[in-house]
């Protein structure tokens, strides 16, 4: 009891000592002012990838039970689209640095197909990719203005080329055609 008291306390009076193994729920419990509304950010933001990967694995349930293609292209975006909802959820619920990595990766594909869709003179998709290009850079301002509140590496491998794998298949379904 006496130990959950004193980690308490150390976790009030300095937020940015490296927590590895805790999550920003609990760090929101035990931190008050600005890093509790930090930490609610990343609990929040954590809850919302967690939840839009769920969706979209329920609803690849739901496709395969009303009798559609198990083993299809769109079902390979899908898994890829919770993979990366996982592992972003992931980071954020534990606040890890790799975020920084993921999110700049997702920003530069983005940049790179928006360059590309200009090039080629598909304007609509260029506006709808510069919208989720504003989204991103968003959240990856906020992860480098909080970055003091993040643990572990900016590049964790074991997380960072899943992603990378998972973020450059779903590019090359959605945005080379080849599901269209």
């Amino acid at each position: 009891m006496n130990q959950s008291v004193d980690n308490t306390s150390s976790l009030q009076e300095n937020p940015s000592v490296s927590f590895e193994g805790i999550s920003a729920l609990y760090r929101v419990r035990h931190t008050s002012g600005y890093p509790r509304f930090i930490y609610g950010m990343y609990s929040i933001l954590g809850i919302i990838f967690y939840g839009i990967g769920i969706y979209t694995a329920l609803g690849i349930v739901m496709r395969s039970l009303n009798g559609g293609a198990i083993l299809s292209l769109e079902t390979v975006l899908f898994l890829c689209y919770v993979l990366l909802n996982g592992i972003i959820g992931y980071g954020f619920m534990f606040c890890r640095k790799w975020l920084l990595a993921a999110f700049s990766s997702t920003l530069i594909f983005m940049g790179i197909m928006a360059t590309l869709f200009f090039i080629g003179g598909a304007i609509s998709r260029v506006a709808a990719l510069l919208t989720s290009v504003f989204m991103i850079a968003g959240v990856l301002l906020f992860l480098f203005l909080t970055r003091r509140h993040l643990s572990g590496r900016y590049l964790e491998p074991q997380t960072v080329i899943p992603f990378m794998g998972a973020l450059l298949v779903s590019f090359l379904l959605t945005n080379l055609g080849m599901l269209h």
